[in-house]
């Protein structure tokens, strides 16, 4: 009887603890007014983490998730927006968020009290969640800006320095990277790169460029123009290591510290950080972009469109943006979290670097264009024929005919009189 009562008393004391450590482990205030339940579809693989924090805070709060593949989730979610099986909330990507933003079947998220939740976001991150006529539809919980990734002790090897600002303003434009990598691949005799290839200067410029479609009309402005000349100049003085982007070759020669620089947003997924952990940097280009971003929208019909409201406004907050900065390394859309890190934070997988000064630094400068359902399609096929013509040898003339043909092709409802 004294051996099971001290098993008991044991028991009793672990189950106290975990109890203490769990209680320890919520970083929110719960709150057990808020009931209720709704269903979310989501594409996200981080949408499991975002419940759970989000019970964490408000327990007696019941979510139904559901997380699809990405072809398999924009048609379903398409075919289901006008029955009677539509989920309260869903996720839109970036990619193909204006298939969706600009129907009716979404809710007004600020007659919903949720402007003021944004009011500290960047711009262009809200601007991203406004359909045509300016109404926001989406919001975000974090946001992806485009960064020079570099190893550390390549670049001390190669450029004489890990600093993220000291290389930010070695490569402060395209000449200046074209000189930089010349200078590299002389003294590597060959072995080491500083850019990977073409595309990827599409990365750099696409967002600070006009888009290639504005209110129905396709108009390339001068710096594409010159987006093409300057990987003719890259092409032919072979400073490209042409390694395709998200390839295993690539990801390799980065992580060995024989390519120096990917042009990658800020939920990179290609590091090798069992080998690079705190060797890995972040530098801001000389243009500023963004690549990919979630934003969550409510449908007009729900009946819980009051407490969606309540769950996105609670991925606006610092205290859960703070969270997933830690836990998963994504970059928080309100600008106060970078107050309230201070200027001294830093991050050990980063080598000690404030990776939020940098990515803020990006994001402040990004403009905020709205994008609609042709500008990131427009963008890639526009990389696509520069680098693959530049290639060929072709002509900026023949390079532009290709790209509009394929326009024309793919969206003939759009206004193409600038080029008859």
């Amino acid at each position: 009887m004294k051996r099971l009562l001290s098993l008991a008393l044991v028991l009793a004391l672990l189950l106290s603890c975990a109890a203490v450590l769990a209680e320890e482990a919520n970083p929110y205030e719960v709150d057990e007014s808020l009931a209720g339940e709704f269903t979310w579809w989501s594409f996200f693989d981080q949408a499991p983490f975002i419940k759970a924090e989000f019970e964490k805070k408000y327990p007696n709060v019941t979510i139904h998730l559901e997380v699809f593949g990405g072809d398999e989730y924009q048609t379903k979610l398409m075919n289901a927006l006008p029955g009677q099986d539509a989920p309260d909330l869903f996720d839109l990507e970036e990619g193909y968020v204006y298939k969706f933003i600009d129907s009716p079947l979404l809710t007004d998220l600020e007659a919903l009290g949720l402007g003021d939740a944004v009011a500290n976001y960047y711009d262009w991150a809200v601007a991203m969640g406004r359909d045509s006529n300016g109404v926001l539809k989406g919001v975000c919980d974090n946001v992806s800006p485009v960064a020079f990734w570099y190893i550390r002790d390549a670049m001390e090897k190669w450029l004489g320095t890990s600093d993220d600002a000291e290389i930010s303003a070695m490569l402060s434009s395209w000449d200046a990277i074209k000189e930089k990598a010349l200078e590299i691949k002389e003294k590597s005799e060959g072995t080491v790169y500083l850019w990977p290839n073409l595309g990827e200067m599409a990365k750099v410029v696409g967002y600070s460029l006009q888009p290639l479609a504005r209110n129905g009309k396709v108009e390339i402005e001068e710096g594409w123009y010159k987006l093409i000349d300057t990987m003719r100049e890259f092409n032919e003085a072979g400073i490209v290591a042409n390694l395709g982007s998200w390839g295993g070759e690539w990801a390799s020669a980065w992580n060995d510290g024989t390519l120096l620089i990917r042009v990658m947003p800020s939920w990179d997924f290609f590091t090798d950080w069992g080998k690079n952990t705190g060797n890995v940097g972040v530098a801001a280009p000389f243009m500023a972009s963004y690549e990919g971003g979630t934003y969550r929208a409510i449908h007009a019909n729900s009946e819980k469109k009051e407490l969606c409201a309540k769950f996105i406004e609670f991925l606006t907050t610092e205290e859960y943006q703070l969270q997933n900065l830690a836990v998963n390394n994504q970059m928080p859309a309100n600008k106060n979290i970078v107050n309230v890190l201070g200027p001294d934070y830093t991050n050990a997988n980063f080598g000690g670097q404030n990776i939020m000064k940098t990515y803020d630094t990006i994001c402040r400068t990004i403009p905020d264009i709205v994008p609609d359902q042709y500008t990131r399609g427009l963008q890639n096929k526009f990389s696509n024929y520069a680098q693959n013509g530049v290639r060929e040898g072709l002509s900026n003339e023949d390079i532009v005919k290709n790209f509009l043909n394929d326009v024309r092709d793919t969206y003939p409802e759009l206004d193409f009189s600038n080029f008859n």
